[in-house]
């Protein structure tokens, strides 16, 4: 009778007498889109608020053609981000994602919607984060808001393109190439180290597909090409004298899209009057926002006199800078070990 009983038992439990283990709440499945009705517009404005309200506030600004969903594209560092405490805001642009187009808006209409998400949310001081084609727009954010700014952190990041560059010439209709195939827009090379990350090549994917159809625009060229030419027509940075807060630079120097050689030198002239720290990363390309994101969150989070660094042992350490290069010739490399595994 006990072999019986111990027989049913073991049918019962296939996996052993321990129960498994659930979880007490849900997982995330990316960021939320909230909805702030302007009080000095027509508008809508779309926009995500990641984090806790007492942590510190980072104003985020996506790259160019991308929905204000883009953030989840960031999240594959979210562990370390919410370890580090910071609050993540960002405003979706003008025609893209949820967010209605109107050919008439500049930078200083999106810097209006970011002021007015920042009082509805009762944030006063923040950091200012920027990658590729937010470039301007975190420029206009910084001139009006200087006296707000806790740093300025700019990742491989536009200044504004050349007249004559083949974004200021090509026609509208053109650009249905990649508002009709999305995943024109937002690929990565096979060789990207973004292809390390689980899902994140599908998640930029998601991410075009959201920003020309989410909202009926059905991909629409108008807004992109609209973008395209504020790069254009706008040649010169705004008045940036009046920021004091520190300025940090991120790119690779085999960047074929950003390239440094062009825009590294315009970011310093435009904040001569503060302490730039300019990060540049060899044989690195486009994606270095990405790639180096733990460190530019240590950076945030007031660590930016150290680097995150994989050791030999495979061990991801936060380490003063003066000894970054004695750990890279021991077979160390930059950023979380997940980068190497």
């Amino acid at each position: 009778m006990r072999k019986f009983l111990l027989l049913v038992l073991l049918l019962a439990a296939p996996h052993g007498f321990a129960e498994p283990k659930l979880q007490q709440d849900f997982d995330p499945v990316g960021p939320t889109i909230k909805a702030l009705q302007s009080t000095t517009s027509s508008r809508t404005i779309f926009y995500v608020d990641e984090g806790d309200e007492s942590w510190r506030p980072v104003v985020f600004v996506g790259g160019g053609g991308t929905s204000g969903r883009v953030f989840a594209l960031m999240e594959f560092l979210r562990t370390t981000r919410e370890n580090l405490k910071l609050r993540f805001i960002s405003v979706e642009r003008n025609g893209f994602g949820s967010t209605g187009f109107d050919s008439a808006l500049d930078y200083a209409d999106y810097t209006d919607d970011v002021d007015e998400v920042l009082e509805h949310l009762g944030v006063s001081r923040f950091s200012l984060f920027a990658i590729s084609g937010g470039g301007p727009y975190s420029a206009a954010i910084a001139a009006r808001n200087a006296r707000r700014l806790e740093s300025v952190h700019l990742a491989s990041a536009l200044t504004y393109f050349a007249p004559d560059s083949l974004e200021c010439v090509v026609p509208a209709d053109a650009l249905t190439f990649y508002t009709h195939n999305p995943m024109n827009w937002f690929g990565f090379p096979a060789d990207s180290p973004v292809q390390r990350i689980p899902g994140f090549q599908d998640a930029a994917f998601d991410d075009a597909a959201r920003t020309f159809n989410m909202s009926g625009q059905v991909g629409a060229p108008d807004a992109l090409y609209h973008e395209l030419q504020l790069y254009c027509l706008n040649q010169q940075l705004p008045d940036l004298s009046a920021v004091s807060a520190p300025v940090f630079l991120y790119y690779g120097d085999a960047d074929e899209t950003t390239p440094p050689s062009v825009h590294v030198d315009r970011w310093l002239q435009a904040y001569a009057n503060v302490e730039v720290k300019t990060r540049l990363y060899p044989g690195e390309g486009h994606d270095v926002q990405y790639r180096h994101f733990d460190q530019i969150l240590v950076d945030m989070a007031g660590w930016a006199d150290r680097a995150v660094v994989c050791d030999r042992r495979g061990k991801t350490r936060l380490v003063k800078e003066k000894k970054v290069q004695q750990l890279l010739s021991k077979g160390g490399s930059l950023g979380i070990c997940a980068w190497r595994d």
